[in-house]
């Protein structure tokens, strides 16, 4: 049946799946361990010095039992947090290799590899990302050359491959890009929504753009600052 009201914008931060990706180290899971209610899906370890709620992903079959016990709903998680989605998708690359007895997906022919991966990486987010939980998905920074009509500029991108990105930024409704620069006040730690020629980054939503940059402290209110941010747009 068609509809025949417009459905309104949603308005809750935790409504739109959320892409933090940055350099090693920089501190993209403590800023993730700030948020209350958080379960972290730990495929790439990493997480020895936060007190976190977390479950060791070591492969592909495991994700998938989290990922169903998350969705039952017996627990007081409110945002599931996966630390790395890159590490995921080699996890998820290695089930169906391991099922196709081969080594690599251009092993099989006319693609068939890829699409098998696609299909089973991009079922079990979308059900997490069109439940109830908050859904953060973390991944690291590269740089890239491209050149443009006058000039090459470098481009930060995250690190996954092209086609396993190309399906995560279909799945993302906000994409922050966490990195630092130096400032006449010193060195500072920045979280952008905002796009770039020299840097990935977007929220549909438009609130958390208006804000700029959102600049890191020591004191564990960054995620609450964003929240804030976005409240405010």
């Amino acid at each position: 049946m068609l509809p025949t009201t417009k459905t309104k914008p949603k308005i809750n931060l935790w409504e739109h799946v959320i892409f933090l990706y940055g350099a090693p180290k920089i501190g993209k899971s403590t800023l993730a361990s700030e948020i209350g209610g958080a379960m972290f899906l730990n495929t790439s370890g990493g997480l020895d010095s936060l007190e976190v709620f977390q479950l060791p992903i070591p492969d592909w079959e495991s994700f998938l039992v989290a990922g169903g016990e998350l969705l039952e709903g017996k627990h007081d998680f409110k945002v599931i947090v996966i630390d790395t989605i890159d590490r995921l998708h080699k996890l998820c690359t290695n089930y169906i290799m391991k099922q196709q007895k081969t080594i690599h997906p251009q092993d099989l022919a006319y693609g068939k590899g890829y699409d098998m991966i696609k299909d089973e990486f991009i079922r079990p987010l979308t059900k997490l990302a069109l439940s109830q939980y908050g859904l953060i998905l973390i991944s690291h920074v590269k740089d890239i050359e491209i050149q443009t009509r006058t000039s090459k500029i470098t481009r930060a991108t995250p690190t996954l491959q092209n086609y396993a990105w190309e399906m995560i930024d279909g799945l993302t409704g906000i994409i922050l890009y966490f990195s630092s620069e130096r400032r006449e006040d010193g060195e500072k730690r920045i979280i952008r929504a905002y796009p770039s020629e020299n840097w990935i980054a977007g929220d549909r939503t438009k609130r958390l753009v208006r804000a700029g940059d959102i600049i890191i402290q020591d004191d564990n209110q960054n995620w609450k600052r964003i929240e804030q941010a976005f409240e405010g747009g």
